[in-house]
């Protein structure tokens, strides 16, 4: 599916997100705490746009790598971001050894993963000591009337616009169907616990429909 849908990923992105999808991916590539020559991963990277910020926050030093499980997507981001190192594999077996990186992140690919949990339990397998993990994804939406539209347009106008600009509405359909699987922030953070993430912090973004969970290995 996301081979499929690879080519116009980001534009379809930018317009069912009104734009604010880029800002969301500078307040991940934050909570990193990276520091200018410091090092990263990018899990579940798709066209890299995540990972550019990570390689901007570190000053163009440092390794930043990307890796996803889609070859179409990894064609895109070596198109679209020439210079940085992307990878192709399996988000739940990283390809790196333990304490390999300075912060690892995931945006919009922790509810896509088998076994989300083994997904953040290596996440935090391959941070540093005092490295920082941070996940970007979209939350359940709250039982209030912002839920409510939301929910709806997630049924009916991101499926539609989606379908139509990327030529596959299958995919799309996809995204609205799964809504009800969404977690709240409360089970987010509790799978970060069960992986064994510690100094957790949440932040809601987008009037409470995406969220930042960030933490630290502390040993």
């Amino acid at each position: 599916m996301f081979d499929r849908i690879a080519g116009r990923y980001d534009l379809v992105n930018t317009v069912l997100s009104g734009g604010t999808d880029g800002g969301w991916r500078r307040l991940a590539a934050r909570a990193t705490d990276l520091q200018p020559g410091g090092s990263a991963l990018d899990v579940a990277c798709g066209s890299g746009k995540l990972t550019a910020e990570l390689v901007r926050i570190a000053g163009g030093k440092g390794r930043v790598v990307g890796l996803d499980f889609s070859p179409q997507m990894l064609e895109v981001a070596r198109r679209d971001h020439p210079g940085i190192e992307f990878l192709e594999g399996d988000a739940l077996n990283l390809p790196f050894d333990d304490a390999s990186f300075g912060a690892s992140t995931i945006a919009f690919g922790l509810r896509n993963l088998a076994d989300p949990v083994r997904g953040l339990v290596e996440m935090r397998r391959v941070l540093k000591p005092g490295g920082h993990g941070v996940v970007l994804e979209f939350v359940r939406p709250p039982k209030n009337v912002v839920g409510a539209v939301y929910r709806l347009y997630l049924r009916t106008l991101l499926p539609a616009i989606g379908g139509t600009l990327s030529g596959q509405p299958a995919a799309y359909r996809y995204l609205s169907d799964t809504v009800d699987s969404y977690r709240t922030p409360e089970e987010l953070l509790q799978m970060a616990v069960a992986a064994g993430w510690s100094n957790l912090t949440y932040k809601g973004l987008a009037m409470g429909t995406v969220g930042i969970v960030s933490g630290a290995k502390m040993s």
